[in-house]
């Protein structure tokens, strides 16, 4: 689900702009927002969990990858504070794969 709510979001990036795709982590919610000069693109995606509304950027391309790459339908997303890296890992407790996927400072 999250995959699909980053790549609806990341139809108004263009490789001129690239503009960072910014998620807002909540209780149970994540907010994905994109705004260039085309628009704006916003959608949520329901998870488990609390963010503590931390708010982070990332490429969408990285993180489009990192996604459609992992072999399982769910996966953690491991973060700390908005500077450092994401990791995703497999929800089973496997080491079937890890990601780290480095953000993208946003503006203010």
């Amino acid at each position: 689900e999250l995959m699909r709510t980053v790549d609806r979001v990341a139809l108004i990036v263009d490789d001129k702009t690239r503009s960072p795709i910014k998620l807002s982590f909540e209780d149970g919610v994540i907010n994905c927002l994109c705004n260039t000069v085309r628009g704006k693109a916003e959608d949520i995606c329901l998870c488990e969990g609390n963010g503590e509304e931390l708010q982070i950027g990332f490429n969408d391309k990285y993180l489009l990858d990192a996604l459609k790459a992992a072999p399982a339908d769910e996966i953690y997303v491991c973060l700390n504070t908005n500077s450092s890296p994401c990791v995703l890992l497999p929800t089973d407790g496997s080491e079937k794969f890890k990601y780290m996927i480095l953000p993208i400072r946003l503006r203010a």
